[in-house]
């Protein structure tokens, strides 16, 4: 009896360990299922091939997530900006502090206002140099002294000068185009270049 009681124990636990691990194979991958869709959406599949203007050696410092952001920027089809334009300013550094690309879950959060100085730079027939400012980490907003809220932390900002055209006159158009109904964000004129995000709201300086 004392042998079917250990046999029958021991059978007892070896079923509620294997009933342990199949719940944690079931657990994991639905975890792993999630973890896809949620990637996917965020752009771990975008393309990793080569794109135009942006050098090996982005690719090389910060990884294949560069390609994959510059092929998301490519699928926009904007007609006025390259990927290597507006991929320029996250390569920027301050002092010892590199600037670096969005998490792949801020991706889209660029293209509306992307589309704003595409349509400006349309309208105004001049070309965007390359920007001045996109995405911000925290560390490297910190270093520039950027605003504790900046929109240039959530991916909705881009600091911007055309060739031959004064950062008066990209405010001017910029504002005349919002009050048309183009979009909703913040316009800010500085000496040499404009801000432009798209926030929801619609904010001046």
């Amino acid at each position: 009896m004392q042998n079917d009681f250990m046999t029958n124990t021991v059978d007892g636990n070896l079923g509620l360990v294997g009933r342990r691990r199949f719940m944690g194979w079931i657990s994991a991958a639905a975890c792993g299922a999630m973890f896809s869709v949620r990637e996917a959406k965020a752009g771990l599949f975008y393309s990793t091939r080569p794109v135009e203007g942006i050098p090996q050696s982005w690719v090389d410092a910060k990884g294949l997530d560069v390609l994959r952001y510059a092929n998301y920027i490519k699928g926009l089809k904007l007609k006025n900006m390259s990927p290597h334009t507006v991929l320029y300013p996250h390569f920027k550094t301050r002092g010892r502090v590199r600037n670096s690309i969005p998490p792949r879950y801020m991706w889209r959060n660029i293209s509306a206002t992307l589309r704003v100085i595409d349509a400006l730079a349309s309208r105004m027939r001049a070309r965007p140099k390359p920007l001045v400012s996109v995405y911000r980490s925290p560390t490297y907003n910190r270093a520039v002294r950027g605003r504790t809220q900046s929109q240039h932390l959530y991916n909705r900002a881009v600091d911007v000068q055309f060739y031959g055209v004064s950062a008066y006159t990209v405010s001017s158009v910029a504002r005349k185009m919002r009050a048309e109904g183009t979009f909703k964000g913040g316009v800010g004129r500085y000496s040499s270049f404009t801000h432009v995000d798209t926030r929801g709201t619609n904010a001046d300086w």
